[in-house]
C-alpha cells in the first residue's frame, strides 16, 4: 500500500500523466487546453504521452509545461523538477550519440569557425570604415582632391605647343649654318674682300666690314654678349613663394603644368620657400593656420582669395 500512495504522490509521476490527470478533473478537452495555449492538440498530446522528442526544444517544452499547469491549477516548477529527473536519460543517450558521431563535432567547429570569421571581417569593415570617417572630418580638404584627381592627371601632362621644338632648334641652328657657309665662298669670291681685322689696302679705314661685290657684310664676332646684354635681367624674387605656418594646415601646390610643387600636411613653425617657372595654384585646407605668405617678395592678403568654410584655392600669376 505504501508503494501504490508513493507513486500516486505527485512528483513521482511522470509530468504528463500529472498533467492529463489535472485536465480531466478540471473537465477540460485537449483541445480547449491547446486554444488557451495556441498550440496544436498534437503538442499536447505528446506532452501528456510523453513523447518529448516531438517537441523541437527541450526551452520550448519547459515553456509549454508552465503554461500548461497554470491553466490546469499544479506547480509549474515542481512539474519542471520532475521533467529534468525525466529527461536526464534521454540527455545522456543525446551526449554519448554526438560522441559516437564525428560528424557532429566536426560541423560544431565548422559553424564556430564562419561565426569568429564573420565577427573578425566586420571588425575590419568597421575600422576602414571609422578611419574614412575620422580622415574626412579631419582633412575634408582631402575629399576634394581625391575628387579632381582625374583632371589633375590631364593637367600635369605637359602640351605639346609649349615644350621646347628641339626640330625647329635644330633647322634654326642648321639654318644659320648653312648661311654663315654659303656666306664664306661670296666672301672669298668677291673683290676687295678682306678677312676679320683686315684693313683695306687704300687705306680707306679699319672697319670690321667685309664687302661682297657691292654690298656690305658686317660680321659680329660678339653676338654671345650683345645677346646676353640685352637678355631681360631676371629678379631675385620672380616665382618665389614663402609661407609660414602657425598651425597645423594641409596644402597642395602645383604649376600651371600641374605637376607637384608642395602637398600634404604642414605643422606649426613649419615653412614653404619655393620657386616656380609658371602660375602657381594652391589649395589651403586650413586658411587661419597661416602666418604669413609672400609671393614674389609681396605679401599675399588670403582675405581677398575667396575663403569658403576655412578653405581657399586660388591661382598666382607672375609678374
Amino acid at each position: 500500500m505504501a508503494n501504490e500512495e508513493n507513486q500516486a504522490a505527485p512528483g513521482n509521476r511522470p509530468v504528463g500523466p500529472q498533467l492529463k490527470q489535472a485536465r480531466e478533473a478540471k473537465g477540460l478537452s485537449v483541445a480547449e487546453v491547446a486554444d488557451a495555449q495556441h498550440l496544436r492538440p498534437a503538442i499536447i498530446q505528446a506532452i501528456e504521452n510523453g513523447k518529448y522528442e516531438l517537441i523541437d526544444t527541450e526551452l520550448f517544452l519547459k515553456g509549454y509545461i508552465r503554461a500548461y499547469a497554470r491553466q490546469v491549477g499544479l506547480d509549474g516548477n515542481a512539474l519542471i523538477a520532475d521533467l529534468n529527473v525525466e529527461l536526464e536519460p534521454m540527455r545522456q543517450a543525446q551526449a554519448q550519440a554526438k560522441a559516437a558521431n564525428p560528424l557532429i563535432d566536426i560541423e560544431r567547429r565548422r559553424r564556430k569557425k564562419r561565426r569568429v570569421a564573420k565577427a573578425a571581417l566586420w571588425l575590419v569593415a568597421l575600422a576602414v570604415l571609422g578611419f574614412l570617417v575620422f580622415s574626412f572630418i579631419y582633412n575634408p580638404s582631402q575629399l576634394a582632391s581625391l575628387t579632381g584627381a582625374g583632371d589633375d592627371s590631364t593637367t600635369q601632362s605637359t602640351p605639346d605647343n609649349l615644350l621646347p621644338d628641339e626640330t625647329s632648334d635644330g633647322d634654326v641652328s642648321a639654318s644659320s649654318a648653312n648661311a654663315e657657309g654659303a656666306l664664306e665662298p661670296l666672301i672669298a669670291a668677291g673683290t676687295g674682300t678682306f678677312s676679320d681685322g683686315e684693313a683695306p689696302a687704300d687705306g680707306s679705314g679699319s672697319s670690321p666690314a667685309q664687302t661682297v661685290g657691292n654690298s656690305a657684310v658686317i660680321v659680329d664676332n660678339d653676338r654671345s654678349t650683345i645677346d646676353t646684354e640685352q637678355a631681360p635681367q631676371v629678379a631675385d624674387n620672380r616665382g618665389r613663394l614663402e609661407i609660414e605656418f602657425i598651425d597645423d594646415c594641409w596644402v597642395q601646390i602645383r604649376d600651371a603644368y600641374g605637376r607637384s610643387l608642395a602637398s600634404g600636411l604642414k605643422r606649426q613653425s613649419d615653412r614653404i620657400d619655393l620657386r616656380a617657372e609658371t602660375d602657381i595654384r594652391l589649395v589651403i585646407g586650413a586658411a587661419n593656420a597661416i602666418g604669413a605668405m609672400r609671393f614674389e617678395g609681396a605679401p599675399v592678403d588670403l582675405g581677398s582669395k575667396g575663403i569658403v568654410g576655412n578653405r581657399a584655392e586660388f591661382v598666382l600669376a607672375l609678374n
